[in-house]
């Protein structure tokens, strides 16, 4: 007896609702963002502001941002420059066990007058804002009597990359 199987009627493997594999394509956003009590700066009112403000940080303005798409094992690597001075980062990641987690090498250097250094390894969430690594840069005089005074670099990885079309 010959049994012949409906294939047509069945939902394909490749699936994105279904799709169960590793993590291939991600794009990540970081803000540098330092403690302001300039009126005439734009505060930071973005997703994580309540959660900064609970730990302990003032009024943030953004002092720098980058943002890239990397495929997950890759290195990828960002630089800019703002009016408070340059920042440079190095962000390479893996999957885990979890795919809604990975393995995430941050290193963050600011130059600056009071220069930030964050270098840091750990399990974060896809999709969430978290904590890169904060300093305090009292240490010298900022451009600007108000700015300056903390640093925080702040960071989200969502899957796919970001389309622009």
């Amino acid at each position: 007896m010959l049994v012949v199987s409906n294939l047509m009627a069945q939902k394909p493997e490749n699936n994105a609702d279904e799709f169960k594999g590793p993590n291939k394509d991600v794009t990540y956003r970081l803000l540098w963002l330092i403690e302001s009590d300039d009126e005439n700066r734009l505060a930071y009112q973005g997703p994580a502001n309540e959660g900064l403000s609970s730990a302990g940080y003032g009024r943030l303005v953004v002092a720098g941002s980058a943002t890239a798409m990397v495929a997950v094992g890759q290195r990828s690597s960002v630089s800019g420059s703002s009016r408070y001075g340059q920042m440079n980062m190095t962000v390479s990641l893996l999957n885990t066990s979890d795919r809604e987690q990975f393995e995430v090498k941050v290193t963050v250097q600011t130059r600056d007058r009071s220069p930030m250094s964050v270098e840091t390894t750990a399990r974060v969430p896809k999709g969430r804002w978290f904590l890169v690594g904060g300093a305090d840069s009292q240490t010298g005089q900022p451009i600007y009597a108000d700015d300056g005074k903390r640093a925080v670099a702040i960071m989200r990885i969502d899957d796919g990359v970001m389309l622009l079309d």
